[in-house]
């Protein structure tokens, strides 16, 4: 079997988008909308930026504890704290923390909302940053991106 360059070459490639049911989270919808967390797959490019988020993350908390010797050391440690921020913590969870604000569909979320869900609502975080992380794996699709029609539950964990 010979792989079809060209085939590939041409092909246009696109994640779905999958819808996650968090009825854990429902208290924070909107009444008349289902709790749906939708997300995709990474991209190479934001996979590796993943990884790096490993990296980063200790960089970063060097960074700071330096600086915090010369500022209020209560605001810097409020600022790590909302940044999930610190050289302890776990590279797993550094790592998941970055591919939920990547891949994040609806809401779009920022590092400090990632934080906090992982911090309050851990059993629903890891569910969605496993179906990241699986998505990932599975790569694209072909063709223009559609919502898959399949819908995951937080029930189910």
């Amino acid at each position: 079997m010979t792989f079809n360059i060209e085939k590939f070459s041409g092909s246009e490639f696109n994640y779905p988008v999958i819808d996650i049911k968090v009825p854990t989270l429902e208290q924070f919808f909107e009444e008349d909308e289902l709790a749906i967390w939708q997300v995709k797959g990474l991209t190479g490019y934001e996979l590796a930026k993943v990884n790096e988020a490993i990296k980063l993350n200790k960089d970063v908390a060097s960074i700071i504890s330096g600086i915090s010797s010369e500022v209020n050391s209560e605001k810097i440690d409020a600022i790590k704290e909302a940044l999930g921020i610190n050289d302890t913590s776990p590279d797993d969870l550094v790592r998941r923390l970055s591919a939920l604000v990547l891949a994040s569909v609806s809401p779009e979320i920022t590092q400090e909302i990632a934080v906090k869900l992982a911090d309050s609502f851990p059993t629903v975080f890891y569910l969605l940053t496993n179906k990241i992380f699986e998505l990932t794996g599975d790569g694209k699709s072909l063709g223009e991106s559609k919502a898959s029609g399949e819908i995951v539950t937080s029930e189910a964990v």
